[in-house]
């Protein structure tokens, strides 16, 4: 077990450095930070003496060295676009926004789609069946912005229920609705068509018929035992997609005016700023890094067949 650990880490620390040294590739070939900092009329004199106080006057594998050696610190440098303030705090100051908007996005996923999952499973090929798994490739097949833009036509635009940008500071739990709803619309027909596999899977199992044998219960075998033993899979769905929507909720936070990491993202890539970017991308892999490996040794914690492997 140990051994398995230790190669799991590794892996997780070459896939970190491998994403980061991608985005601080990429971010050079950008554009120069400095001139979308100082004005057009801006001297030469002044462009270059920007350049050395930001360190952007170095060779590149010294500014990818001082960039490895900011992680190590815990620094992550100084921001170029929000008042010279460090790269991290910005950083933690947009987190919160972002986790309360993944975690209403899951729950929503996982409080629609399960129970849709299993009432499908358990009335295969009936009228309720078919409309879960046409509801299913529906919510699939559209995109999130699509979803994001149609409730603000409806509930916005045309009912004027909802408002459309804000964050749950400013708006409450309405600010919330519309954007769980349009991040968490995909999940719910993830979630909604792997709970009907393994549901269908595990009613057909021989332990469910020896329960069903011994009289118990129809709602106690489908809720109880059923679906206790086919849930591994939804939680391992609901854990990576938690992980991803925190780090990649762009569209939906930037469509509603969102305060998150995502919205942070995009506003410092238009501004070259490297440092914030660097942050983000850096957070962003090792969560989703991290609940991966949390899930691959609960795997192997469960079933010694991987660890062994």
């Amino acid at each position: 077990m140990t051994r398995y650990v230790f190669r799991r880490l590794c892996y997780g620390v070459v896939t970190i450095w491998l994403v980061t040294l991608f985005v601080f590739g990429m971010l050079r070939l950008s554009g120069d930070p400095i001139k979308f900092m100082l004005p057009p009329e801006a001297s030469f004199s002044d462009i270059e003496r920007m350049r050395r106080i930001h360190g952007l006057d170095k060779p590149l594998w010294y500014q990818y060295l001082l960039f490895n050696k900011s992680i190590l610190t815990g620094e992550f440098g100084i921001s170029l676009r929000w008042d010279q303030r460090p790269a991290f705090d910005v950083f933690r100051e947009r987190l919160p926004a972002t986790i309360q908007l993944a975690t209403a996005a899951v729950l929503f996923s996982v409080l629609v789609g399960v129970p849709i999952g299993v009432l499908s499973a358990t009335r295969p090929d009936s009228l309720l069946d078919r409309l879960g798994r046409a509801f299913a490739i529906t919510g699939q097949s559209m995109p999130v912005f699509w979803v994001g833009l149609l409730l603000i036509l409806l509930f916005t635009v045309q009912l004027g229920w909802l408002p459309s940008a804000g964050g749950i500071d400013r708006l409450g739990l309405q600010g919330i609705i519309m954007p769980a709803v349009s991040l968490g619309f995909y999940l719910v027909a993830a979630h909604m068509r792997i709970v009907r596999s393994t549901m269908l899977d595990a009613l057909n199992s021989d332990y469910i018929k020896m329960v069903q044998a011994k009289g118990m219960p129809k709602r106690i075998t489908i809720w109880k035992h059923a679906l206790k033993n086919a849930a591994i899979p939804v939680f391992t769905l609901f854990a990576v997609n938690f992980a991803q929507l925190i780090s990649g909720a762009v569209i939906t936070e930037s469509i509603f005016a969102w305060p998150g990491i995502g919205r942070l993202l995009v506003e410092s890539v238009f501004a070259r700023d490297y440092t914030v970017v660097q942050t983000v991308v850096f957070f962003s892999s090792a969560i989703i890094v991290v609940i991966n490996l949390v899930v691959d040794l609960s795997y192997a914690w469960l079933d010694p067949r991987i660890r062994l492997a």
